[in-house]
């Protein structure tokens, strides 16, 4: 593997990811302290992958068509843009619930161009036999992110106004964006087949494609799981620390810190758990994820809830970086980037459906009901993998060496 070109990707992974997770500490933090509703969480993390429901689709075929680094870069500096205009609500005291939900939308929307982007664009720069290793690794880097924003954002919530703390946020997106452009691409031309196809022909082949490796349909399952899972635990852990375990935006920083623990621990074995495991590993994985949900559905004490935030980051991070290196080794290049986006509708998909339902639940029962009621899905996902287990082309994949 080119040094440099991993340390520009790893780089782009964790600045961006560290800014994620500090802008969504802080964010989150100040929206439930403000509103004292459990609802407009729910509706923030719901409404934020709403425009990705369609959207999706178009950035699927337009990564498979173009300039995969320009689009990354397009969207890099589109998510500073926005966050420039939300620093400046904050600043002029303009700020309203809604006009957090509709940024998030919009950072959300250039998230969706910006990660089909730079996953297609990884499996053209690094040969076959290395993703797994460097998606691995990505995500490493991408929880390590998570976990220093995170924590500091959870510090910094409790010790600058929020303006202050958001021009770091907006630092650290524009050194991804950096990172982003110093990396070495040359675009490889498509496969000449005469006269180019169109845009709804190319979504069409998508879909075709999508039929014919109905293993795929498995994989998005299990993907989609482990994002809904993931995404909803990030959502609504600090409407649980705040108002049932009744700790402070410390805490709430450093469990987001913890669950961030779990996925660079994931990181770290993914090489190990993807040759132990085999075709099984997806069933271990969701089994750590049910673990650490029963622990936080009835956890009383905040050291019992930091375990169950440490297995859940583990399971889905496993699900998201291992699933995700065999949907990439399964799929042909010149698809990759709206197999990406068909994953990424299936996972936002799952999101926008059940925040307000989660909203309501954690509003009207209590947050900790919400993780008893995400062991529903995961208990079906795991009987789903068991039946995934037993693909011939699944099981083939999952027995290859990583590199």
């Amino acid at each position: 593997m080119n040094r440099t070109q991993t340390s520009c990707l790893l780089s782009s992974y964790f600045l961006y990811e560290c800014g994620r997770a500090m802008y969504f500490v802080l964010i989150t933090w100040f929206l439930f302290q403000w509103t004292k509703d459990a609802l407009y969480t729910g509706l923030f993390v719901s409404f934020g992958f709403l425009p990705g429901l369609l959207s999706n689709l178009i950035f699927g075929v337009i990564v498979d068509r173009y300039n995969r680094k320009f689009l990354a870069l397009l969207a890099g500096g589109v998510s500073v843009l926005f966050l420039f205009l939300l620093w400046g609500a904050f600043f002029m005291n303009l700020i309203k619930p809604w006009v957090m939900i509709g940024t998030h939308m919009m950072l959300q929307t250039a998230g969706s161009l910006f990660r089909p982007s730079l996953q297609a664009l990884v499996a053209e720069v690094f040969n076959k036999e290395a993703l797994p290793r460097i998606f691995s690794l990505s995500s490493s880097s991408t929880i390590a992110g998570s976990l220093v924003g995170a924590g500091v954002g959870g510090l910094f919530s409790g010790w600058f106004a929020v303006e202050t703390a958001m021009m770091i946020v907006i630092g650290l997106y524009a050194g991804a964006f950096l990172a982003t452009a110093l990396l070495s691409y040359e675009r490889k031309e498509r496969k000449s087949t005469g006269k180019s196809p169109s845009f709804w022909r190319e979504l069409k082949q998508g879909f075709t494609y999508l039929n014919t490796h109905q293993m795929l349909y498995g994989l998005f399952v299990m993907m989609m799981l482990g994002q809904l899972t993931f995404h909803t635990t990030l959502g609504f852990l600090s409407v649980y620390t705040s108002a049932y375990l009744h700790q402070s935006s410390t805490i709430y920083g450093l469990l987001d810190a913890t669950f961030s623990v779990g996925g660079i621990t994931a990181g770290l074995l993914g090489t190990w758990w993807w040759m132990k495991c085999k075709n099984h590993l997806a069933i271990w994985s969701l089994l750590t994820v049910a673990v650490g949900l029963l622990l936080l559905a009835f956890a009383q004490q905040t050291l019992i809830a930091y375990v169950g935030v440490i297995c859940v980051g583990i399971g889905t991070s496993l699900v998201r970086a291992l699933l995700q290196s065999v949907q990439q080794i399964a799929t042909e290049k010149e698809f990759h980037g709206r197999m990406a986006s068909f994953r990424m509708l299936c996972n936002q998909t799952s999101v926008v459906i059940t925040g307000p339902l989660f909203g309501y639940i954690a509003a009207s029962y209590g947050a900790n009901y919400v993780f008893l009621f995400l062991l529903i899905p995961i208990v079906l996902g795991t009987i789903w993998a068991v039946l995934q287990a037993r693909n011939p082309v699944f099981i083939a994949i999952t027995n290859q060496k990583t590199a």
